[in-house]
């Protein structure tokens, strides 16, 4: 039971970044002011959360043309990188001034916000913001990507599992957690996955399911089609010459029988 728990609590921010995208763009002007620039971030923060913009800098120049080049987009203007000095401000922020802890980072178009490693809250660690905010470019470089379609195109799973696969939030308890799904009771569908409700979503580990298919397609097939798939996700068929019935069935062999080995 505990590793559920951390399952949802690692995860369940995730989804909440693609949901509320359009709650984001009402956000409101707030008091951080730009305080510090890299190469293609430009960070905004407090004076008490300065001392962290290096740590944050570094780690995302760090993934930055990794990233980028993996889905062969070029930005050509600075990501901006909000750091709020905690949750509460955070909250606000985003419209959602009774958001719960976990919700602790999202994005939209060309903007990343977040809450300061700092002071993470009550769910999260210093160690998981550093993820987040990789999360969160992920999905910027997504956007990106895709160019003039619709985000909400790309399956749930698709889109959450890539930014967690890329951010490297999967270890060996997620992949437990996710085997352990498996022989309880019959996983969800990827159709299904895709089409649940964001607290439905959270409640079947779709989180954990979701970078698990991300996972396994990657190592038994490459990134090159996985980025195929993200750009044009409803030609799966003819991208990985296989139906998505099939792909599902190697998928969960693949979590039973080869991820843990």
């Amino acid at each position: 039971m505990k590793i559920k728990h951390r399952v949802w609590d690692i995860f369940t921010v995730v989804l909440f970044v693609f949901i509320t995208i359009p709650t984001l763009l009402g956000q409101n002007a707030d008091s951080l002011s730009l305080t510090q620039e890299s190469q293609h971030f430009a960070f905004y923060s407090t004076n008490g959360d300065i001392k962290v913009l290096d740590s944050l800098s570094t780690i995302l120049e760090n993934n930055y043309g990794r990233i980028t080049n993996r889905l062969e987009i070029q930005i050509k203007k600075k990501i901006k990188v909000k750091v709020y000095p905690d949750l509460g401000s955070f909250h606000i922020a985003i419209n959602y001034p009774n958001a719960p802890d976990w919700v602790v980072g999202s994005c939209i178009g060309d903007e990343l916000l977040m809450v300061s490693p700092l002071n993470p809250g009550s769910i999260h660690t210093y160690g998981s913001l550093m993820q987040v905010v990789i999360h969160e470019f992920v999905h910027i470089a997504v956007y990106y990507a895709i160019g003039d379609k619709v985000v909400t195109e790309l399956p749930t799973w698709l889109n959450e599992g890539y930014a967690q696969y890329e951010a490297g939030q999967i270890n060996d308890q997620i992949r437990k957690s996710v085997e352990s799904s498996m022989f309880e009771k019959v996983p969800p569908t990827w159709s299904q996955l895709n089409n649940a409700s964001a607290m439905d979503f959270g409640k079947i580990n779709g989180y954990g399911l979701s970078v698990s298919i991300v996972e396994f397609l990657v190592v038994t097939y490459g990134t090159t089609k996985l980025v195929l798939l993200i750009k044009d996700p409803k030609n799966i068929e003819a991208i990985y010459g296989l139906p998505e019935t099939t792909l599902e069935n190697q998928w969960i062999h693949y979590v039973k029988h080869e991820s843990l080995d």
